[in-house]
């Protein structure tokens, strides 16, 4: 089947990075590979990377995408099921190289999960496809984790996803191409494909987003009916791949522009405060510093790294990060987690209990320093400021409720909690202003 436009722009595209942004449906995991096999032919022996969001999109979709093209159509590619790699040969006529996973191969492509992101940092690759990397599992340390991989040998980087946030794809990639960039919109048979070409940092970036009907295969009556049925914000999201002003933002008043900051190192006399969360699949811990003249919080620095090191490791780290600082205070982890604190005092850092435990009064008191402007971050918080444009309330019968979506994903966002209700328990007569807020009251 010939490409449709949209994949036809992608595939024709020479930018460094090519972010392919569209509705479900249209057509972007069954086109990557053959993007793939385009770079193959033009960069040569070595390793490609090919990651996606979860585990259950890599064995459902991305890899049988892969193998179709690569192993039965073109028979230039071996699966290697253990290892999850696709030993390649440069032609079908010539032999496959290894006889184990482990033996050299002439290139390999290996397939990864962002959920597993050890296994992104184990080669020096020529190429990367980021596969739904709008999904909330497909954090930012993926994606950093990925752009290492590239940068001694320059590859290039094909994103495909439908938008699910406004987290770190907005932030990092469709943002800094739309502020600097050319945007053109391109005629299709059916729908609408608009192609915005700029930079990002030193790279250039193709930005195409277009419409699921766009691809032919798609139903016109179910572009209709989502149309007349789906909230504007949904459909932008799902079906046309546009970003969109999102209803069920937890922090729907965060602005990148209004309450972000060039990165800085806070004056000494400045009182700073660290939250820590303590447990979970990575521990992640924030500093803040507090501006009395101004009335402001500086959250100036993160740290968010995987479980797998000991507590004692983890905290050695974040001693390490604030070395040369005077820090007021220590706090963070839930009710059940005393033990976990427990731990972390054996291991040199005192983390206290924060005075507000309830998840949704904490969410508050941060929302009410953002609104009235008297919390900023620095840029150098990608993290963080990913984590304000993602976490979202689950939808129940086209009601929002005090549910969050994956809670378990933002560790940052709780460490930011937890310092914020701390700071003003600690010391309420420097005048921490707050303002009694209702979440998402604008809706």
């Amino acid at each position: 089947m010939p490409f449709h436009e949209g994949q036809l722009l992608a595939y024709n595209s020479t930018a460094d990075i090519i972010a392919f942004l569209a509705g479900s449906q249209s057509g972007k995991t069954a086109f990557s590979p053959w993007w793939m096999v385009k770079e193959i032919e033009r960069c040569g022996p070595g390793d490609y990377l090919a990651v996606t969001a979860t585990y259950d999109m890599f064995k459902l979709k991305m890899l049988p995408a892969y193998i179709q093209v690569m192993c039965d159509i073109l028979k230039i590619g071996k699966y290697w099921a253990v290892d999850k790699i696709i030993e390649l040969r440069p032609n079908r006529f010539t032999r496959f190289e290894a006889e184990r996973s482990q033996d050299h191969m002439w290139g390999r492509l290996i397939l990864r999960s962002a959920q597993a992101p050890g296994g992104l940092e184990s080669a020096t690759a020529l190429a990367v496809h980021a596969d739904e990397a709008g999904q909330d599992e497909f954090g930012i340390g993926a994606w950093r984790a990925i752009t290492r991989r590239l940068y001694a040998r320059r590859g290039r980087i094909l994103v495909t996803s439908t938008l699910y946030n406004l987290g770190w794809l907005k932030q990092q990639l469709i943002d800094p191409v739309m502020t600097t960039g050319v945007t053109l919109q391109i005629p299709a048979r059916q729908g609408e494909i608009q192609i915005t070409s700029g930079t990002t940092g030193e790279r250039s970036i193709d930005l195409i987003q277009i419409d699921s009907i766009v691809n032919p295969a798609f139903p016109i009556e179910s572009w209709e009916d989502a149309k007349a049925t789906m909230p504007a914000d949904d459909f932008d999201l799902f079906f046309r791949g546009r970003v969109t002003r999102l209803r069920s933002l937890v922090y729907d008043v965060f602005e990148f522009d209004l309450h972000t900051c060039d990165s800085f190192d806070p004056p000494p006399a400045w009182p700073r405060y660290v939250g820590i969360d303590p447990v979970g699949d990575r521990i992640a811990a924030t500093w803040f510093a507090w501006d009395r003249e101004h009335l402001k919080l500086h959250c100036y620095r993160e740290y968010c790294a995987p479980f797998g090191q000991t507590t004692m490791g983890h905290a050695q780290a974040i001693l390490a990060l604030g070395a040369k600082e005077r820090i007021f205070g220590y706090v963070g982890g839930g009710p059940s987690e005393r033990q976990a604190r427990v731990d972390w005092q054996a291991a040199g850092v005192p983390i206290e209990e924060p005075p507000i435990t309830d998840v949704w009064v904490g969410i508050q008191r941060v929302y009410s320093l953002i609104k009235t402007g008297n919390l900023v971050f620095h840029r150098c918080c990608e993290g963080v400021i990913s984590e304000l444009g993602s976490m979202r309330r689950k939808k129940v019968d086209d009601n929002f409720t005090m549910a969050i979506v994956s809670k378990e994903l933002f560790h940052c966002l709780d460490s930011v909690r937890y310092a914020v209700a701390a700071i003003a328990d600690a010391a309420p007569q420097q005048k921490v202003i707050y303002q009694p807020l209702v979440i998402g009251e604008d809706i």
